[in-house]
């Protein structure tokens, strides 16, 4: 069994903003979309598991960038299973130019649940032998995803209802639409002066179609933002650090 699965992806104008460049949202997904077909690939893909009653949740991503790809411009991505729990596996992606130089790197932390009862199970019970036998122990330069603290000192600065657009097949808000709803809270000349250099997310509840939330944020430097995206009841979702670094 391969240990590794590559895509190439050439980044179109759909995928980029105004400086013709990738969003982080668009990385994101490149990475989902790679490790989808990595794990569906090795027969435990999420159609295979939700036949069986179980999905695949995220619970914690890291995402490192140099620089993000241009408009046109073709990049390849290599994801791999480095280890496993009985409750959570780390995943790790690294996506080169074409000169082959890494250009981003991203860790990140899933955990299987019962589509039904929404509790993560023992994965080492549901996998079979195959799982195993896929893992590649090959670390990445940079760490495993962390635990974001919860805000001392935070203001809101937007809400949002969850619509049709943010929901994935898991029916719950798409891992990295929150990407999208926590940059939409930056003015313009934040991008045209500044690159998002480091991304780090942890999931803490789900987050289901038509219902409220608030975003909340602190300044925690001149370049580091954290945010804490909660529900009506005041619950966190997930809580995100981001990094900013002038171009």
């Amino acid at each position: 069994m391969k240990k590794k699965t590559s895509i190439k992806y050439t980044v179109l104008m759909r995928d980029a903003d105004f400086s013709q460049h990738s969003t982080l949202e668009t990385i994101g997904n490149i990475f989902m979309n790679v490790a989808g077909l990595d794990s569906e690939r090795k027969g435990f893909g999420m159609a295979a598991l939700q036949r069986q009653g179980y999905t695949w949740v995220a619970l914690r991503i890291l995402i490192d960038v140099k620089r993000y790809p241009a408009a046109f411009e073709e990049v390849k991505a290599t994801t791999w299973v480095e280890n496993w729990t009985k409750l959570t596996t780390q995943r790790n992606c690294v996506i080169e130019d074409s000169k082959g130089d890494k250009i981003v790197e991203i860790s990140s932390i899933f955990s299987l649940i019962n589509f039904n009862t929404r509790q993560a199970v023992n994965m080492q019970d549901v996998l079979d032998s195959n799982y195993e036998k896929s893992i590649w122990k090959k670390s990445i330069a940079i760490r495993p995803p962390e635990k974001v603290h919860l805000l001392a000192n935070e203001t809101v600065v937007a809400t949002r209802k969850v619509a049709y657009s943010d929901i994935d097949c898991n029916m719950h808000v798409n891992s990295f639409r929150y990407v999208a709803w926590i940059l939409d809270t930056f003015p313009l000349e934040m991008f045209q002066k500044k690159f998002i250099s480091e991304f780090e997310i942890n999931y803490v509840k789900e987050c289901r179609y038509g219902e409220t939330v608030t975003i909340n944020m602190e300044q925690l430097g001149e370049n580091v933002y954290a945010f804490d995206i909660r529900n009506y009841e005041g619950a966190s979702l997930n809580r995100c650090k981001i990094t900013f670094t002038d171009f």
